[in-house]
């Protein structure tokens, strides 16, 4: 009896053991994974890329995360709810391997725009030095600011530095075919008394359309409309037709100015005509003088003083230019004696730096013209009397050969004078 007792507590218990892990297996069923199942073992959970950010931590456990997709309604409905925003630092992989924005370069400034104020310019000196080596390195987009660097160096006050300069931008207008023309707008504001220096140099360009430029750019110079109408109508020559005995110096000055910004022989060919009226060529006899009126010509002293400044002139620019003198040498044969003889003296006065000698001669010729005009017009109530001449480059030439001890006088003291004489009180 008490055996039968005893296996029946085993069967008791045996069942409710039973009872008690049934629960437990349809546990994990309704979770919908076996623990040997392949979720765990062939599916491991998917690790983040590298270059992805980190995946938000959660209290999930590993089963609930890797759930299938035949997962119960509530899990599914859990899966399609959108991502909260990403909380994580604020730099990531990808934001260091990332290329670093590289900043835009500045826009391509064109050379036709010139600076404000280059240094070239701070100066008289410096400014007209820029001027002599303008051919050997030709900016031509800095002229308009040059331009405004002589009217503040008051080189448009003295007329042979004002006529150097005329000829200088005509030389930079007419060489630039295609880029001149842009030059002129940005040679304004100019006030309407230094305006002649732009109206000439655009008639002295030599330019075939130099008459278009003039019309174009007469709006901004209402006040010059004279001029520039006797430009335009032929009433004033051109600086290509102008002749040298009733130009004077300035055409001398203005042919200077357009070689200097060229490099082109024309207008120092041009001077050359000049040497029949300076001394040492050869000249009619006395009484051939006489009858002729020799002595009464009013333009005498006028032809005289172009002469010598056509003769100091082609001697002291080929004192640094030589390549002046082969010129000089190959056209003497070309010339007539009234010029060849004179050119000759150039030659020789430039080989040996020896142009401050024939400076010397030609003041001399100029003085002996004077005085020869006072015996002419001896009637007149008041007599000339000489005054300094300034020969040869008007200051400005000189400057520009770097013959500063010729310039300076010229430039801050105006002790010389380029005509004949002054009127005595």
């Amino acid at each position: 009896m008490r055996i039968a007792h005893v296996i029946a507590l085993v069967i008791a218990l045996g069942a409710l053991g039973l009872i008690g892990v049934a629960p437990s297996d349809s546990a994990r069923a309704a979770d919908g994974a076996e623990p040997n199942s392949s979720v765990y073992s062939k599916s491991p959970l998917r690790q983040p890329s590298r270059l992805a950010p980190p995946q938000r931590e959660t209290n999930q456990t590993p089963a609930r995360q890797a759930a299938p997709a035949e997962s119960t309604p509530q899990a599914s409905v859990r899966a399609a709810e959108p991502e909260p925003p990403y909380q994580g630092p604020t730099e990531t992989l990808y934001d260091l391997q990332a290329p670093q924005q590289v900043p835009a370069e500045p826009p391509y400034a064109a050379p036709n725009a010139p600076a404000a104020g280059p240094p070239e310019f701070a100066s008289a000196d410096r400014l007209l030095d820029w001027v002599s080596n303008y051919r050997d390195k030709p900016q031509y987009w800095k002229v308009p600011a040059a331009v405004h660097a002589m009217r503040d160096h008051r080189l448009f006050a003295d007329e042979e530095q004002r006529w150097f300069c005329i000829g200088f931008i005509a030389g930079v207008l007419g060489t630039n075919p295609n880029d001149g023309p842009g030059l002129i707008p940005q040679m304004f504001p100019m006030p309407p008394k230094e305006q002649e220096v732009i109206i000439r140099a655009i008639a002295y360009s030599g330019r075939p359309d130099w008459q278009d430029l003039m019309e174009k750019n007469a709006h901004r110079m209402p006040l010059r409309k004279p001029l520039i109408d006797d430009l335009l109508n032929g009433r004033r020559p051109t600086l290509q037709a102008m002749e040298l005995d009733t130009g004077g110096t300035t055409a001398v000055y203005a042919l200077w100015g357009y070689y200097v910004a060229s490099g082109q022989y024309e207008p120092v060919m041009r001077i050359m005509q000049a040497l029949k009226w300076s001394k040492g060529a050869k000249k009619a006899g006395f009484f051939e003088k006489l009858t002729t009126g020799w002595g009464k010509d009013a333009n005498n002293t006028e032809k005289i003083t172009t002469g010598g400044t056509a003769k100091w002139t082609l001697a002291s620019y080929a004192e640094r230019d030589r390549d002046l003198i082969e010129l000089y040498r190959a056209e003497i044969i070309n010339q007539p004696e009234e010029i060849a003889g004179p050119l000759k003296d150039v030659i020789e006065a430039a080989s040996l730096f020896e142009a401050e000698k024939i400076r010397k001669e030609q003041y001399g010729a100029i003085e002996d013209a004077q005085r020869r005009q006072l015996t002419a017009d001896a009637g007149m109530s008041k007599g000339w009397t000489a005054g300094s001449i300034a020969i040869a480059t008007g200051c400005i030439a000189a400057s520009a050969l770097g013959q500063a001890q010729i310039a300076v006088p010229c430039v801050i003291g105006g002790a010389l004078y380029s005509g004949a004489g002054k009127l005595a009180r």
